[in-house]
């Protein structure tokens, strides 16, 4: 493996590296350069961005070719991360950026890094990043676009000899979407030194059955020694593409656009138990019915969004004992909370809480409730989102996404940006998400602008 910039593990990390530390709990924002409220002409592109083009047709036949990895769906992806299709989706990425001569890695936990050099490989490199696992029923786009438009990206730079100053990383982050192994941000919350390499390979199936993420990822030859850490592997910023996941680009005719920020989430877990008895034959007074008090918990969540302005849902519930004839005594449950606003998300958290002890009380449950992530609202850097703008020119529009990405973890590092793709309907995590092929090549060409942009802007900065 040839080194680039110092090699994967021996480069110093830049002076913004202090963020990295900071606890989840704190609002991402503060880390970041506050500005005034800016309204923005269609400034122009870096002299390289504006030259650039994609290959459309590409780009959407990788998009359909990758789809074939994944369990029967109907028209979506179920690629679970570390499961068989997992790997192979892995094993063609690996394939295509070898081609394309990068230096590759694997880390820990298990993302593949593909660098690419640059002019100054003193520079850390400019990252673009997403997924290519799914949700158990999900669509063609939400994470494999980010994966593959930036491989496209590479691509459409070395066919039409554009150099950056930087180099640059192309990366596939384990497990974005917790749909197999919770937590969710397997391993871009390694990466901001927020979680584990061990604390990482010990998440668990959501089913119960004590499979491992370190275990699954070992049996599909997933487990490197490539760079865990920002502080082992700097870089300079950090873009992704994604699907809207909304439908405010659509209402307005945009192809595609930018996040300004995120609103906040809150992730618990709730753990009921009872007493055991036979369904049929047990008095309906004195039951310890753990699945009537988590029913009712269900629906005061329900109620909770509506009079906090939030959202939530109940994303995982597990009963037992399973039969025909039982009584449930045994529950657990998972569900998220939120709000656009932080001090409604940390109301909301309390509201909740006060409901679930009073309902497990009102039953005589025994209960108990943790608090996994909270992640409070927070902007994107405006130096990343800025290079996004110009990049989408006329066509773009601001927006605000309502869950977590890869990039709320990076952005608690260094300048993150995110590029929003038009869908259809503002279908997401379903076989009916859609991103026409039109829109998909628009993103893709506004990621490496915004790489350009931002190489460009390092160079001035630098100057």
């Amino acid at each position: 493996m040839q080194k680039i910039a110092g090699s994967f593990l021996q480069r110093t990390a830049p002076s913004i590296r202090a963020c990295a530390k900071r606890p989840i709990t704190q609002p991402v924002r503060r880390c970041i350069p506050q500005h005034p409220p800016r309204f923005y002409a269609v400034a122009a592109n870096a002299p390289l961005a504006e030259k650039l083009r994609v290959n459309g047709d590409r780009l959407w036949d990788d998009i359909h070719y990758t789809a074939q990895y994944s369990l029967p769906s109907p028209g979506g992806i179920t690629r679970l991360c570390a499961s068989a299709e997992d790997k192979l989706a892995r094993d063609w990425f690996k394939d295509q950026v070898m081609a394309l001569g990068a230096d590759y890695k694997v880390n820990a936990t298990g993302s593949q890094f593909a660098l690419f050099p640059g002019e100054d490989l003193s520079i850390p490199p400019i990252a673009m990043g997403s997924h290519l696992d799914s949700v158990g029923t999900g669509g063609k786009f939400d994470g494999p676009l980010g994966v593959l438009g930036a491989l496209e990206v590479i691509r459409s730079l070395k066919e039409q000899g554009i150099k950056t100053r930087a180099p640059i990383v192309l990366i596939n982050w384990t497990n974005e979407e917790g749909a197999r192994f919770w937590p969710f941000l397997g391993s871009s919350i390694v990466y901001a030194g927020q979680s584990t390499v061990e604390e990482a390979h010990a998440s668990l199936t959501h089913d119960g059955s004590g499979v491992r993420m370190g275990d699954e990822l070992k049996k599909i030859g997933y487990v490197g020694d490539g760079p865990n850490t920002f502080e082992e592997f700097p870089i300079s910023a950090h873009f992704e593409i994604h699907v809207e996941q909304a439908d405010s680009l659509e209402k307005a005719g945009k192809p595609i656009g930018w996040f300004t920020g995120w609103q906040g989430m809150t992730w618990y877990s709730v753990s009921l138990k009872g007493d055991d008895g036979h369904a049929n034959t047990y008095p309906m007074y004195g039951r310890r019915d753990a699945l009537v008090g988590a029913a009712k918990m269900i629906v005061e969540l329900e109620q909770l969004a509506y009079d906090r302005n939030g959202y939530t849902t109940m994303t995982n519930i597990r009963s037992g004992p399973w039969g025909a004839c039982n009584i449930q005594s045994d529950v657990r449950m998972a569900f998220c909370l939120m709000n656009k606003d932080g001090t409604l998300l940390e109301t909301m958290g309390s509201d909740i809480e006060a409901k679930v002890k009073g309902i497990a009380a009102m039953h005589g449950l025994e209960m108990s409730m943790t608090r996994d992530v909270h992640l409070p609202p927070g902007d994107f850097w405006p130096e990343a989102t800025d290079c996004i703008i110009r990049a989408c020119g006329t066509e773009g529009m601001a927006a605000i996404t309502g869950t977590g990405h890869d990039s709320t973890m990076t952005t608690r590092l260094v300048p993150t940006g995110m590029v929003v793709a038009r869908a259809k309907g503002g279908w997401s995590h379903s076989p009916k998400e859609w991103t026409d092929k039109d829109d998909c090549t628009k993103s893709a060409l506004a990621l490496g602008r915004a790489v350009l942009n931002f190489d460009d802007y390092m160079k001035t900065k630098a100057a």
